[in-house]
């Protein structure tokens, strides 16, 4: 039964990725209002040491040894994974046993700190969220907690672009009438065209329905005018521009169960070939499990075709 790795799964910037969930369900320093996971449990700021880091290495050699090979082995999960006080040295540790690349994809909360700065500076890739340049918007997009301001992460966050070699791709979650005003898109522009080495930006906007559904989605032509907006130098994708691959199959096919379903989607909400493929198993005995655990309400079909847990 795996704890800290999940997938692989099928991901619109990284082909096909395996995860590793380092903090508990939902343990993270925002509760933004577009996540579409569930609400913040532990809401802090405080590095911790949620789990062994060599039972997480243990797992992952395991499941590396059992899936075909992923284009990416990715930090992210259910909550937020730089606040997990051993990440620097589970990636460098992971690195002795593998040659696939590590990506992080973190809310850069925690780029104000130096120490994690120089922890991320043996990932490959980093997938950093910035929506805003502005205190009030960052406060009301992300709710960060308590003592999380949006400066000294802007600071951070240019020491570290100015040092790190490696793939730097932010995101700006588009939020329709809360940062897409022009000074919001003006200010951002501004602020990505100061920082060196970057590779390029992502926009993302509610693609899947938000939780506690209090923002809408922007629709394809807004976000390639706020593209247009940000008068960027580097190439800027948008959310509809990058499918859903669906994930190579496993080396070989296990027996799947509810739980295995269930954990994927805590992490990963999926249409149900992408969880055939994920999961190695039939497609007949995929239907089975989606459509017993949609009786027990645990699950629920989305008009996208993705499934997602029910919140309790």
């Amino acid at each position: 039964m795996r704890t800290y790795i999940f997938g692989p799964v099928p991901s619109r910037r990284l082909g096909i990725s395996l995860g590793v969930d380092l903090t508990p369900t939902k343990t993270c320093s925002f509760d933004c209002l577009y996540c579409q996971l569930s609400k913040t449990r532990f809401h802090t700021c405080k590095r911790e040491r949620f789990c062994d880091p060599e039972e997480v290495l243990k797992e992952l050699k395991e499941v590396l040894d059992e899936v075909a090979r992923p284009d990416w082995i990715t930090f992210s999960g259910t909550g937020e994974p730089t606040l997990h006080r051993d990440l620097g040295y589970i990636i460098k540790e992971l690195k002795k046993f593998t040659p696939v690349p590590v990506c992080v994809i973190t809310n850069s909360s925690l780029f104000k700190d130096e120490q994690v700065r120089q922890e991320l500076m043996a990932a490959d890739r980093i997938l950093p969220t910035f929506s805003t340049v502005y205190e009030e918007t960052f406060q009301k997009i992300h709710r960060p907690t308590e003592g999380i301001h949006l400066q000294p992460i802007l600071e951070g966050f240019k020491n570290f672009c100015a040092n790190f070699t490696g793939i730097i791709e932010p995101e700006i979650f588009v939020c329709p009438e809360i940062n897409d005003t022009d000074k919001e898109v003006t200010a951002l522009g501004d602020f990505f065209r100061s920082l060196p080495n970057l590779t390029s930006v992502y926009l993302n906007t509610a693609v899947r329905s938000p939780l506690e559904n209090k923002i809408l989605p922007a629709d394809h032509l807004e976000l390639d005018d706020y593209r247009r907006r940000l008068d960027l130098s580097i190439p800027v994708i948008t959310a509809f521009e990058r499918n859903m691959v669906p994930a190579r199959p496993t080396k070989w096919n296990r027996i799947t169960a509810e739980a295995d379903i269930l954990k994927l989607l805590l992490r990963h909400p999926c249409n149900k070939m992408q969880l055939v493929y994920v999961l190695g198993s039939p497609e007949k005995k995929v239907t089975k499990l989606l459509d017993e655990l949609e009786k027990q309400n645990k699950i629920k079909l989305q008009k996208n075709g993705e499934y997602k847990l029910v919140e309790n």
